[in-house]
């Protein structure tokens, strides 16, 4: 009986040690994300998007790609143009953990057209990322 109330402790203390370690080594993790700041139309064809890349997470890592969804609408609120699942490229932007990276980046496309008053927009973006360059 004794051996076994033994074994029963050593197994009781081996979980509280393991549930204790483990959740905080699968928590760490990185959370990007690409911000829009602003979305100029200098001439037509090209859309220059200024943002950055945040990093709410507890590790740091190398951006990838972004998705963008985009929608341009002039002063009046008529619709300029639009796309969605607008795939850009990034060459291994490191971005450290809870900081963030200015990042800009230019869509092209023979449809956008030139515009030169007060421009508002939509979007949404999702963000690839991996722990190492490459």
């Amino acid at each position: 009986m004794r051996s076994y109330v033994s074994k029963l402790f050593a197994c009781l203390v081996f979980t509280l040690l393991c549930t204790a370690i483990l959740p905080s080594a699968v928590q760490a993790r990185q959370v990007i994300k690409f911000q829009i700041e602003h979305v100029y139309l200098h001439h037509a064809g090209e859309v220059e998007v200024v943002g950055y890349f945040e990093n709410t997470g507890d590790r740091g890592a190398y951006v990838k790609w972004t998705d963008i969804d985009l929608t341009l609408i002039a002063d009046n609120g008529q619709q300029i143009w639009a796309d969605k699942g607008i795939r850009h490229y990034v060459n291994d932007v490191y971005v450290p953990d809870n900081q963030y990276v200015a990042y800009t980046c230019y869509i092209q496309n023979p449809d956008i057209p030139e515009y030169h008053g007060k421009l508002r927009y939509r979007w949404h973006s999702n963000t690839h990322w991996e722990k190492a360059a490459g």
